[in-house]
């Protein structure tokens, strides 16, 4: 038990010592003593700058990571790590081969286009003119021919239903004759007319032509059938024979006289020009195809990988070979030409800082050559970190020739009051307790206490607002020593 209390007071013995040493004895100084035992400090007037300090990295005005807008296979690069670049300069290249024949491509469907348009709102031309008269005398004809065939047809019929005599028999021969020259004819007239296809006259237009000559290549066998038929005597064959020579011809007159109404349509189109609808169509069938064309040179033009600005080539992820994805970074860019810092300032100090505020910034990598600064820009939502709220502060750094580099570590002061005229007292002489903030002059040898005012410190001097005078001497620091060796007078 004994034991017991001699260790409790052991402990309490150690606490007491241990409260003493850190907390009431009276701080430790080095600077002058008075009777070596007190020493003194005095209350000057001079400038004062009051600072918020904190640490940041540099950071460059724009950093991007660049990447192609299409996908490809990379047959280009064009720069190195930390080459200097232009705004536009092209870095890499991916394969153009198939791009290209897509533009080719579109670019022919626009010259189709637009010789379409042209065709549509040119005039016809006198030569054009004649030709499409000749084409419309043409076409009369034809029905005429046709309706000479009907009726011949016609004809034929009733000489077949009442039998053949010799001269008709004689006719069918002569008409054998007649059927081939009738199929000359048509061939003629279809190398006419598909042999100006292009020159006013439509596809349509030769494949009626083709479909004439075969018609007349049916009828001269038709013919030669009606002769051999009309030699051995009317047969039900003879009959329907008769019937199918009718039906075509009348086929042939429908024929020639669609063809005439498309010649009439087309000389009258002719003479009196494109329709404000036609012309409209052909242009918008030039405008799309001039849409196809700008598609596939945007295109090619994302084969491209530009610089966005002038900067720096901080990192290249890339080799000739390697297969890009669209929107896939492989290099970054940084502007070289201006920096700034970014720090991070204590809620308890944000208050002080303001835009416009210089600041006095010095790098690790140089420490012995500071540089100036200007607050930019305070965040106006603040960061919590491990339950420290703290806020983001941007200082734009003025131009030097210090080689900066991103994410170099930069220790700021931010100057938030300055003034040439203070009165100011050392920062080691203020005190403070139940009474407010105060310090100590020693007079006839004892401690008095003096009631003051202060405003701003800056970690070594306190503005004095009221309470002391210039050249006025205080106490800041008091040796080591039993407690309550000095007493307070006065």
């Amino acid at each position: 038990m004994l034991k017991r209390w001699l260790w409790i007071l052991l402990v309490v013995a150690v606490a007491a010592v241990a409260i003493w040493y850190f907390v009431l004895r009276p701080p430790q100084d080095t600077g002058t003593p008075v009777d070596g035992q007190i020493s003194m400090g005095a209350v000057v007037r001079g400038p004062f700058e009051a600072t918020v300090s904190a640490t940041g990295s540099v950071r460059a005005e724009r950093t991007q990571r660049l990447g192609f807008r299409a996908s490809g296979t990379v047959v280009e690069i064009l720069v190195d790590e930390l080459d200097t670049v232009s705004a536009g300069d092209v870095l890499a290249r991916l394969d153009p081969v198939d791009v290209r024949l897509s533009l080719a491509q579109a670019e022919a469907a626009l010259a189709i286009a637009e010789a379409q348009l042209a065709r549509t709102v040119k005039e016809a031309s006198e030569s054009e003119l004649a030709m499409i008269d000749a084409a419309l005398a043409a076409a009369e004809s034809g029905v005429q021919t046709a309706q000479a065939g009907v009726d011949a047809a016609r004809a034929n019929q009733q000489r077949v239903l009442s039998g053949p005599t010799a001269d008709e028999i004689a006719i069918a021969s002569k008409r054998v004759e007649e059927s081939k020259n009738a199929l000359w004819g048509a061939q003629a007239q279809r190398d006419a007319i598909c042999g100006r296809v292009g020159l006013g006259v439509s596809q349509a237009d030769c494949d009626q032509a083709e479909a004439n000559v075969n018609r007349s290549e049916i009828s001269v066998e038709i013919a030669q059938l009606q002769l051999e038929q009309m030699r051995e005597g009317v047969s039900d064959a003879d009959r329907a024979a008769a019937q199918a020579q009718v039906n075509q011809a009348l086929g042939q007159l429908s024929s020639a006289r669609a063809q005439l109404q498309r010649a009439q349509a087309e000389a009258e189109l002719s003479r009196q020009g494109a329709s404000a609808e036609e012309i409209a169509v052909a242009q918008a069938q030039v405008d799309q195809a001039q849409v196809g064309v700008d598609i596939a040179q945007r295109r090619l033009d994302d084969l491209d990988l530009r610089a966005p600005a002038d900067g720096v080539v901080a990192s290249l992820n890339l080799l000739i070979g390697d297969t890009a994805a669209a929107g896939s970074p492989v290099m970054t860019l940084i502007d070289a030409a201006d920096y700034h810092v970014v720090m991070s300032i204590d809620e308890t100090d944000i208050g002080q800082v303001a835009v416009g505020q210089e600041a006095r910034v010095v790098l690790d990598a140089y420490p012995k050559a500071p540089m100036i600064g200007t607050v930019s820009r305070i965040g106006a939502v603040g960061n919590n970190v491990q339950g420290i709220v703290v806020f983001d502060v941007r200082v734009d750094l003025e131009p030097g020739e210090l080689e900066l580099r991103p994410f170099m570590t930069a220790a700021v002061d931010v100057i938030v009051m300055r003034t040439e005229d203070a009165l100011l007292v050392p920062v080691r002489a203020v005190r403070r307790d139940a009474g407010g903030r105060y310090v100590e002059k020693l007079v006839n040898g004892q401690l008095v206490r003096v009631p003051i005012e202060i405003g701003a410190s800056n970690g070594e001097y306190s503005i004095v607002q009221d309470g002391l005078a210039e050249g006025d001497e205080v106490v800041v620091g008091r040796p080591s020593g039993p407690l309550f060796e000095f007493s307070f007078g006065g």
